[in-house]
């Protein structure tokens, strides 16, 4: 049963990177342009063998934003996108769908939205900068215990009972040390995230995680480990 459990808190909590889009904090600006991108519908688009330079160049006209490709982003990722070409027939879809899920998705491209800028980077530089955060796990680490409580029936004086019977550690808890709470964060936030980027890292005691992250990915963690704790 705890197991069942486990799998569906980690089937309700992982997090797509489409909801981490702009690192950090997003701004008003951020939220309004990004609002912008998932509204504005772009009524036919269609396209022959056409590079990323041509669509980037299409949808600036198309759409009147700003948008840029993260060059130096792409190539340390090891994206190269100059080699990329679409052959698309579309109609009546949205900026953002077009651009996320048709462009760079399926190439290990990301969007980021910054200010008034629509960026087109990798997936590792659309979470932002990793930055080194301690949570403290002691109350999701302690300790399961069985014991055996007196008994409450009245006894007359002089009576001698049995013996007191020790507490019994539970084996069976899975959240019992820390190692076990970091390998569940890293199926409850982005498991991709924490496999394609080696500047993410958890370090883990019984008392303390120590994770380099984004932001953005921080921002999620309290959360999780909320519903871990609610869990023990």
């Amino acid at each position: 049963m705890r197991q069942f459990a486990i799998v569906v808190l980690v089937a309700a909590l992982i997090v797509p990177a489409a909801a981490l889009t702009a690192s950090g904090a997003p701004s008003s600006k951020d939220l309004a342009l990004l609002a912008t991108l998932r509204k504005q519908r772009l009524t036919k688009i269609e396209f022959k063998e056409t590079d990323l330079k041509g669509i980037v160049k299409w949808l600036r006209i198309a759409t009147s934003k700003n948008i840029l490709i993260k060059k130096a982003s792409l190539a340390k990722a090891g994206v190269e996108w100059e080699d990329l070409r679409w052959t698309v027939q579309l109609e009546k879809v949205t900026v953002w769908t077009f651009l996320s899920e048709v462009v760079c998705k399926p190439h290990g491209m990301a969007v980021k939205v910054k200010g008034n800028i629509v960026f087109v980077t990798s997936k590792a530089d659309s979470y932002g900068k990793a930055v080194t955060k301690l949570y403290g796990i002691s109350h999701i680490t302690w300790t399961k215990t069985d014991f055996i409580a007196p008994e409450i029936n009245l006894t007359p004086s002089g009576f001698t009972g049995d013996e007191y019977e020790p507490e019994i550690v539970r084996e069976d808890d899975p959240l019992n040390n820390g190692d076990a709470v970091a390998d569940l964060i890293k199926e409850l936030i982005l498991p991709k995230g924490w496999e394609n980027n080696d500047d993410w890292t958890i370090k883990a005691s019984n008392t303390y995680l120590i994770i380099r992250a984004p932001k953005s990915v921080h921002r999620l963690i309290p959360r999780a480990l909320a519903k871990i704790a609610s869990m023990k």
